[in-house]
Parts: structure tokens; C-alpha cells; sequence
């Protein structure tokens, strides 16, 4: 079973080594941001076996890691000064992967000591605050928000 994990790991570790670059080096936000997704799956995977593992220090590394990259390809978007509603692209790839992957990130959390919890938490909550202005900037038409109102679901 570690060789399997040790395995996995280095594969990753390697895969961010080759394209890890690509998201750093891409000028144009669409394409860095796409580049973020496919690399954040294998690094969501990458935190919840380490999670399994009970490594909670290389898993909040490693997820501190895909933050840092989401906030960057997220960032890169806004200052691009494309319009999110009329043309989607990158924004509508980083959304629908920030949603799925604050989904995956809950029930990592579920899966680690109370103890172990905060700083997971955290980073989560940032990973939700980035989606719903993703959507904000995808749907800005939406009605006016009473105080104190909610979407379902968030």
C-alpha cells in the first residue's frame, strides 16, 4: 500500500513538474485558468489521500499550494477586464471546478480529526468566496438580495 501511494505521489509531483509551468508561464487568463483546473483535480486527489494517510501537514501544503494557484488564475481573469457574462470562458471553467471542488474539500474535512480541522476550513472558505464572485461576475443580473437573504444551497 505505501508503494502504491509513494507511486502516486511522485507521479504527481512529476506531472506538476512538466505542465506546473504552463499555468506560470500562460499570458492569456483563459488558458492559465484552464490550466489551473486540470492540474487542481490531481491536486484535490493528491490532499485527500494524504488526508488518508494522516500526512495533515503535506495535505495542507499541497492544498495551501492549489489555493495559492486558483487565486492567481482567478486574479488573472479579473484584471483581464473580460466580460464574465458575454464571454465566459475561464470564469465558467474555474466556477464549475471551484464548486465541485469545495464539494470534495467537505468531505475531506468530514474525514480529519476535529483537531486538524481550522486551517482546512479556511482555506475552504476562501475557495467559496472565490466561486460566489465567480458567479456574481458570470450572473450580475441577478435580482437585488434582501438582508439576511441566502441562496439555497450556499
Amino acid at each position: 500500500m505505501k508503494l502504491a501511494r509513494r507511486i502516486a505521489v511522485l507521479a504527481t509531483v512529476l506531472f506538476f513538474g512538466a505542465s506546473g509551468g504552463a499555468a506560470a508561464q500562460s499570458t492569456d487568463p483563459v488558458q492559465k485558468a484552464k490550466v489551473v483546473v486540470r492540474q487542481g483535480e490531481a491536486q484535490l486527489e493528491l490532499v485527500r489521500r494524504e488526508v488518508k494517510a494522516e500526512n495533515y501537514d503535506e495535505a495542507l501544503r499541497v492544498l495551501s499550494e492549489y489555493r495559492d494557484a486558483i487565486k492567481s488564475a482567478h486574479a488573472g481573469l479579473k484584471a483581464s477586464g473580460r466580460d464574465a457574462e458575454k464571454k465566459p470562458g475561464g470564469f465558467k471553467n474555474l466556477q464549475i471546478h471551484l464548486r465541485r471542488s469545495v464539494q470534495r474539500l467537505d468531505q475531506t474535512i468530514l474525514s480529519l480529526p476535529v483537531e486538524q480541522r481550522e486551517p482546512f476550513e479556511a482555506i475552504r472558505r476562501e475557495l467559496d468566496a472565490m466561486d460566489k464572485e465567480l458567479i456574481d461576475a458570470l450572473f450580475p443580473r441577478q435580482p437585488a438580495k434582501k438582508a439576511g437573504e441566502t441562496k439555497p444551497g450556499r
